[in-house]
């Protein structure tokens, strides 16, 4: 937050978290902890507009997918399209490798071949 430039204070059994002359959030001290003052407030900062971002709220779509939706407008302010490696997306594209499939010899006797679970 400290990036963006913000400013948190905490005094006098309160807390602020401002942006210039804008009060992003504030609360009080109750016992040892510092809460919001209004139950229902939500602290939040800006979050970063690009195609990663949209990717990932997207459930992993597909950079051809999110081009499409950006063309039509359906994205905020999103200019340039470019998820780059997403490992998520590959290993959910991966097949599953099988296990060897071992030749059994066949058993003629009954508990000849007996598997336990110990």
């Amino acid at each position: 937050m400290d990036d963006d430039g913000h400013h948190t204070t905490f005094g006098d059994g309160a807390w602020k978290v401002t942006k210039g002359n804008l009060v992003v959030a504030h609360g009080k001290k109750r016992g040892s902890f510092y809460m919001n003052v209004d139950e229902d407030m939500v602290a939040v900062t800006e979050a970063v507009n690009n195609s990663t971002m949209w990717h990932q709220r997207l459930g992993h779509m597909s950079e051809k997918g999110i081009k499409l939706m950006a063309a039509k407008g359906k994205l905020s302010s999103l200019k340039h399209v470019d998820v780059g490696v997403c490992e998520h997306y590959i290993f959910g594209k991966q097949k599953k490798v099988s296990f060897s499939r071992a030749r059994k010899t066949p058993k003629f006797e009954k508990l000849e071949w007996v598997h336990t679970d110990v």
